[in-house]
């Protein structure tokens, strides 16, 4: 079997398709007041159009997933880069909130649709602990994007119009295309299996299932900070959005620090270990953040913050390879299911915090503390078994 190391290339390509995800989101965090203000609505309404995408680019990978086994990994996610660039270019000449709605939900889905490829063509090449490493290799490069994407999107409103990000991401985004047109190798047996069929294997394999929904739920808590960052930083302590980068930024350094740990961690424990130690620290920051919100102090705020969303970096890679590695002819739609699953129920829950907004933290935290606690005890009941 080929190591990561000996696919440079690959990684870098996958990673930056990888990173249109985090950047269509959090590039343009800095500036959802300056947005709210240019539709003359309340910052709730933008925050909306996170639970947006993270729906739309849900059923994007749904179609993706099942469309990469049929026509291949390749073309798909070319179709999927080609129409993301054209939803970015459109959302730079928006000119109404429902407008921005709908270009919104086109590019999740067809973001959706480009990204599903890159776990399938991991799961195409590795196995098991090795694929563990590649993913964890992949995802280390990746986060670069969310931590710099708010500086990014900060730089930009500094001297342009909010709009200007969308031209930013249609211009990344296309430089992404050709990049994958003239160097990504096409992976993977093309399966002709009943779409049905393939579906039911997946969804009925119960402890794969287990595995997809304590990483979909551990996933959300982070989705939620990441629909209430603008509020909590730049709202309720007032920081300024010069500032607003480095906090958020610092959380994306802590997870890629834990997945540098885990790509060693996992040559000597089992992936199952990694992942429910990694899920119980996340919970027990959740409950810190939980008490803290009685009497807000940002600083401690912030340290507990970053631990609960850095410490993915030991969940993600190996709640992945789990799921997968029960997998072989299914991979992309074991892939499509898994970021269905996260997406979905992350957009639900993102689209739930955002409509109970009460201008307060507590609220928040208590949502974060139960995303973790299911995580817990879903893993809980696997390792019972």
């Amino acid at each position: 079997m080929k190591t990561a190391y000996n696919h440079v290339l690959l990684i870098i390509l996958l990673a930056a398709l990888t990173s249109v995800t985090p950047l269509s989101i959090d590039t343009y965090l800095p500036s959802m007041p300056l947005i709210a203000a240019f539709f003359s609505v309340s910052i709730d309404k933008i925050e909306i159009t996170i639970s947006i995408f993270l729906l739309f680019f849900a059923f994007g990978q749904l179609i993706g997933g099942r469309l990469s086994d049929k026509i291949g990994r390749r073309k798909t996610a070319l179709i999927g880069l080609v129409v993301f660039s054209f939803a970015n270019f459109a959302l730079f000449f928006t000119t109404t909130l429902e407008e921005f709605y709908l270009l919104r939900a086109i590019q999740a889905f067809s973001g959706g649709m480009a990204i599903v490829n890159s776990s399938a063509i991991v799961r195409d090449l590795f196995h098991g602990k090795e694929a563990a490493k590649v993913y964890s290799t992949i995802a280390s490069i990746t986060m670069i994007a969310p931590m710099i994407a708010p500086a990014i999107g900060a730089a930009i409103i500094t001297y342009y119009p909010w709009n200007y990000v969308f031209l930013f991401l249609g211009i990344y985004s296309s430089v992404v295309t050709l990049l994958i047109f003239t160097n990504l190798p096409e992976t993977g047996t093309r399966t002709t299996s009943n779409l049905l069929e393939a579906y039911k294997r997946v969804l009925t394999h119960k402890e794969a299932i287990s595995y997809i929904l304590a990483l979909t739920f551990s996933f959300s808590g982070m989705f939620i900070f990441i629909e209430k960052s603008s509020f909590i930083y730049m709202e309720y302590f007032r920081v300024d959005r010069h500032i607003f980068p480095i906090l958020f930024g610092s959380n994306v350094l802590v997870m890629i620090f834990m997945t540098r740990l885990n790509i060693k961690l996992v040559k000597k424990f089992h992936p199952r270990t990694i992942l429910i130690t990694g899920i119980t620290i996340q919970f027990i920051a959740s409950l810190i953040l939980l008490v803290i919100s009685f009497h807000p102090n940002i600083i401690a705020v912030f340290v507990a913050m970053t631990l609960y969303v850095g410490i993915l970096g030991l969940i993600f890679g190996n709640g992945v390879a789990l799921a997968l590695d029960f997998f072989k002819s299914d991979s992309g739609v074991a892939t499509s299911v898994i970021g269905v699953t996260e997406f979905t129920i992350a957009g639900f829950i993102g689209f739930i915090a955002a409509s109970i907004h009460t201008g307060e933290l507590t609220t928040i935290f208590l949502m974060m503390s139960a995303t973790s606690l299911i995580a817990l005890l879903v893993l809980k009941k696997i390792n019972a078994k």
